[in-house]
């Protein structure tokens, strides 16, 4: 159920918000509005065969002053022209709400929706109607200032249908809602807030069920020294069944949620925050055969532990604030059996052995801190300190996961600001990295990682003129831990860079150059020794140059963008030249092959922004695209990736037109 309410209550949506069940509504618009209508179409392509499309309407009816019809319709597509049937994904979704008022002060509601929602692609469809009779009243009524605390009971009834896996199952749909707000400190504070949902259908041999109940709230004491407490309790349930093998798959979630926070406003310059919650999940896979003989599967299920703590500190000060934040988290997770299926006690025993293989326990403790310093106005320096330990810790001794991973981060940027609209950013960071499995069977791939960042930049806007630059290098080093996994070290350097630069040549004429290239590089490290031998090296080169015009009316405005973009992707590396069959040498030689793919072609851009209410933003880049490969011959022979010469000879050139396109429409008021 909606909580259409503003300012303060927005918070409050999070809490109480619509349901699967409930009304895609709440309360009636004003007499005199509008019909209002939102179109929206949305397609584009994104890869060589694939195309994504998306559209939308929704809008109301005013039928009266206290009768309004609500509707929703869209359609989600992912096409894909390789496959067979074509379509990824093509669904097709709609809601239609109609709600009528009772009474003239709006207490009582009587209405109905319809749901329908299908996936061709997965051959499943469901539908649903739904009468409801809702009624809603202020908690504080002599209280004219506070018009958001009101209190929502809704009942809701009708019919279901669910088709999938060659099955068609109907029946009945019921359900409740009760929703309270409570602004017991006024609209601009948090609410106290208390929801109970349920929800149940029941679809031939299936059910589908669900029970929520949820308290939230925060209040402040202590006028002299202000204390903010929060907490939130919470519980849910929910039964999902599906079809599997001749049964029906029961999924059983249960979670209790328990939250409790505290904000304690030490002096005017620091404050210290806390928050702590549990969660207690479980779930349970449950099944039962549809015909006598069918085969049925084990029931299986597991209980989890999460417990998370949070500590911060915060100082602020005009020219330095600093934080500290200790943060820990535990999350364990135990399986179990119930013996459904009758078997003997060493069976069972076995089959309880191979689900405990998957119990674990994970604990993360974190410690961050911060700090930025302006030492004068226009230049200011931030450091940031992170140490993190997760240790995983799996009891069965037939799981390997057993291991510590220990993370330490420290990195400082500095930021100047000079005359002539001239900016300059300097950022230095290293991290340190190690990963240690406990039991043998994994203990040859324990590693250090060693990286260290490099983020030089600058922004000068002269006049007419805007430059901008950045780069970004970071070196990793990671070292196995034993003697005899040395060769597999390995060294990698990403250079990322950059450019941007535009010129306003008119007021409503913009010139535009963007190049961005990035370079990877991987080699075998000899740690040792501290020497490489590259093994694959990527470099990709983005550049594009335009112009975009634009234009302002009464009715709106447009701008135009031409321009032409090459993309360029080059893959460096070894691989061997099988030799032609008259060969007197039958040997595999080494060449050295550049995999290369260009894309480039003309880009144009418009986008249309009307008073009216339509919005318009569609591009077309129709792009040459090219695969070929050249290589060098070196000396000796190679064992690895093979090609015979009429392989690296072959290419391929297609005319792609990327393109995209959005819609938007609003009709009548909104």
């Amino acid at each position: 159920m909606f909580f259409l309410v503003g300012g303060g209550a927005a918070r409050a949506q999070v809490l109480v918000g619509a349901t699967p069940f409930g009304p895609v509504f709440s309360g009636l618009r004003p007499a005199g509005a509008d019909t209002a209508l939102f179109l929206l179409a949305r397609a584009r392509r994104v890869g060589v065969s694939t195309f994504v499309q998306t559209t939308g309407a929704r809008g109301y009816l005013q039928l009266g002053p206290r009768q309004q019809l609500r509707y929703r319709v869209g359609t989600d597509m992912i096409y894909d022209s390789r496959g067979t049937p074509p379509f990824v994904r093509e669904d097709y979704g709609a809601d239609v709400a109609h709600v009528f008022a009772l009474d003239a002060a709006n207490h009582w509601q009587l209405g109905q929706q319809l749901h329908y929602d299908q996936s061709r692609a997965n051959a499943t469809r469901t539908g649903l109607w739904l009468g409801r009779l809702g009624y809603q009243r202020r908690l504080r009524p002599a209280g004219a200032a506070d018009s958001l605390s009101q209190l929502h009971l809704t009942v809701l009834g009708g019919l279901a249908t669910d088709r999938r896996n060659g099955r068609t199952d109907a029946g009945v749909a019921y359900g409740f809602d009760a929703a309270a707000l409570y602004f017991l400190n006024g609209t601009a504070a948090p609410p106290l807030a208390l929801r109970v949902l349920g929800t149940r259908s029941r679809l031939g041999p299936r059910t589908m069920q669900r029970l929520v109940a949820e308290a939230a709230g925060e209040q402040a004491f202590l006028a002299d020294a202000p204390v903010t407490v929060q907490g939130r309790l919470g519980y849910r349930t929910n039964r999902a069944e599906d079809y599997l093998l001749g049964s029906v798959q029961r999924i059983q979630s249960d979670t209790v949620l328990a939250q409790a926070g505290a904000t304690y406003k030490v002096n005017d310059y620091a404050t210290l925050r806390s928050d702590n919650s549990v969660l207690l999940p479980t779930r349970a896979f449950l099944y039962r055969r549809l015909s006598e003989g069918a085969d049925t599967l084990q029931d299986v299920g597991y209980r989890q532990r999460e417990l998370d703590t949070r500590q911060e500190l915060r100082f602020g000060r005009p020219r330095l604030q600093a934080s500290i934040v200790f943060n820990y988290r535990e999350r364990t997770r135990a399986y179990y059996l119930d013996n459904s299926r009758r078997l003997s006690a060493p069976r069972l025993a076995a089959a309880l052995s191979r689900e405990q293989v998957k119990d674990i326990t994970e604990q993360t403790t974190l410690w961050q801190g911060s700090l930025t310093w302006l030492p004068t106005p226009r230049h200011s320096l931030d450091v940031v300190g992170t140490a993190q330990l997760l240790r995983v810790d799996a009891p069965s001794k037939d799981n390997q996961q057993t291991r510590d991973e220990a993370q330490h981060l420290a990195r400082l940027t500095w930021t100047g600001r000079w005359a002539g609209a001239f900016r300059t950013t300097l950022g230095v960071a290293g991290e340190y990295r190690q990963t240690v499995f406990i039991r043998a069977g994994l203990s040859a791939e324990n590693y250090v990682d060693h990286l260290l960042h490099w983020e030089p930049g600058f922004t000068w806007a002269p006049g007419k003129w805007s430059i901008r630059s950045q780069y970004h290098l970071w070196v990793s080093y990671q070292v196995r831990d034993q003697p005899t996994e040395q060769a597999r070290n390995r060294a990698s350097r990403v250079l990322e860079q950059t450019q941007s630069i535009t010129y306003q040549l008119r007021p409503r004429l913009l010139l535009l150059a963007d190049y961005v290239r990035r370079e990877n590089r991987v080699g075998q490290l000899n740690w040792a020794q501290f020497r490489e031998s590259p093994l694959d090296t990527s470099v990709t080169h983005d550049f594009s140059l335009g112009a975009r015009q634009g234009w302002a009316g009464p009715r709106g405005s447009t701008s135009l963008r031409l321009g032409y973009r090459l993309l360029e992707q080059r893959n460096y590396g070894r691989a061997a030249l099988l030799p032609e069959a008259t060969a007197a040498n039958p040997s595999p030689q080494l060449i050295y092959l550049h995999n290369i793919t260009r894309q480039h072609g003309p880009e144009v851009a418009v986008e249309r922004h009307a008073v009216a209410g339509f919005n318009l933003t569609a591009s077309l880049w129709l792009q040459w695209l090219r695969t070929f490969s050249t290589y060098t011959v070196g000396k000796g022979t190679f064992l690895g990736s093979s090609y015979s010469a009429l392989d690296l000879d072959r290419e391929t050139t297609r005319v792609l037109p990327y393109f995209e396109l959005t819609a938007e429409w609003r009709v009548g008021r909104r």
